[in-house]
């Protein structure tokens, strides 16, 4: 069959009816329960669900065991795997190292499946957002001419209420936290919308993007921004929103996520009352898949070593947008910020190069999402792992901790 690209979902459903080798849904998510339910429905037998992450192993996704994928060959030597991650490109890359040629972006399989039809545990508009997340990745990756972005984080304050020892985005290091200037934020997003052709969401974050009284410009101008279609605040509902920080988060492109930290955050009951009373699209999720992956010096790694790091790294395709830069994870974004690594220029995109025309620095971010092996800030960083051992979410820290400023030397 070898790489099945065709997107009409009737030519998709034919492919994999047809198809003698066993089928193994990839990615044991909402989009995999949502397609092992459209496959049910449409007589296509699934095998197995398999999942790079360690935790979903022994779990079951519409009655059907997840399996590692790393424990498939004895089992399935051939396989025809529907992808149903958003990340498509590096699992297109996994599969062909191990050995497995024959796979389909499956999003567009789901693009007219009327999700009413069946019942999730997750609310239904989370389940929406996730689906349709998947279609217009695929899309994009189909599209390979496009500059398509899944996601992309924007900083709005360094200031949080919480200072949680393990946060992924360093907010433990910040002894002196500011929220960023919205005006230059608001130039960023323009210029990069400017430059890319979609962007499936933007998550407005901080620190807790809520201490920033004016966050509600950067929301209100995202919302009107025609190649942004989702727009996701991610809060950890220890400040409930008022006045304009409330009323933009209305629109209906804005979907609140709300992190419970149970007893750390004692207004988030408020939060989710104020969101409910209000009609404001929300979600709220656990803390939950935390790993060791904060802590900032240099490991001295080879060339391939690095490689290795930055190939297995299930974070360097969160994009961030940090001070005029774009770079591929909030750890670099971070840790450039904070002065702890040096300035590498290949590691970002500088958007706001008013010396370079839209042309340019489009070339120059293209180059930079598809063909960069690694960056050279990844040997300041352990990497994050989808089989790394969990620590504890939301453990707190008395007060900032103590890093290398390498630009101060």
């Amino acid at each position: 069959m070898g790489e099945v690209k065709v997107a009409d979902q009737g030519q998709l459903i034919a492919k994999a009816k047809t198809c003698k080798d066993p089928i193994i849904i990839f990615g044991a998510g909402i989009v995999g329960e949502a397609l092992a339910k459209f496959c049910a429905i449409s007589g296509i037998k699934v095998a197995s669900v398999c999942d790079n992450n360690i935790n979903k192993v022994g779990n079951k996704v519409a009655g059907i065991e997840v399996n590692h994928v790393s424990s498939l060959a004895n089992t399935y030597p051939k396989a025809l795997f529907l992808i149903t991650t958003a990340d498509i490109m590096d699992v297109v890359s996994q599969l062909k190292e191990l050995g497995y040629q024959n796979w389909i972006a499956a999003g567009p399989m789901l693009r007219l499946f009327d999700l009413n039809s069946v019942e999730f545990i997750a609310p239904f508009e989370f389940v929406e957002f996730a689906v349709s997340t998947c279609v217009m990745c695929h899309d994009g990756y189909l599209n390979p001419n496009k500059i398509f972005l899944r996601s992309v984080d924007v900083i709005v304050t360094e200031r949080c209420s919480l200072r949680c020892q393990d946060c992924s985005n360093l907010m433990q290091y910040y002894d002196n936290p500011k929220d960023c200037d919205i005006d230059e934020v608001n130039r960023s997003i323009d210029r990069l919308c400017e430059v890319v052709d979609n962007i499936n969401e933007f998550r407005v974050i901080g620190g807790e993007p809520f201490l920033n009284k004016d966050m509600w410009q950067v929301c209100n101008g995202l919302a009107k921004q025609s190649k942004v279609r989702k727009v996701i605040i991610y809060t950890n509902g220890g400040i409930v929103p008022k006045g304009e920080n409330l009323e933009c988060l209305k629109h209906e492109k804005i979907l609140v996520l709300v992190t419970d930290y149970g007893p750390l955050t004692r207004k988030s009951a408020t939060v989710i009352d104020t969101l409910k009373k209000h009609g404001i699209a929300h979600y709220v999720q656990p803390a939950q898949n935390w790993t060791q992956c904060s802590s900032i010096f240099k490991r001295n790694r080879t060339n391939d070593e690095q490689k290795s790091v930055f190939t297995r790294c299930c974070a360097k395709n969160l994009f961030t947008l940090s001070n005029g830069r774009f770079f591929r994870c909030p750890f670099i974004a971070n840790s450039d910020r904070l002065g702890a690594i040096p300035d590498f220029n290949r590691d970002y995109v500088q958007i706001m190069d008013m010396e370079c025309d839209l042309q340019e620095i489009r070339e120059r971010l293209y180059n930079y999402l598809y063909n960069v092996p690694y960056l050279d800030a990844c040997d300041y960083c352990n990497g994050r792992f989808l089989d790394d051992p969990e620590v504890e979410p939301g453990i707190q820290t008395k007060k900032p901790l103590p890093y290398k400023n390498v630009r101060q030397q």
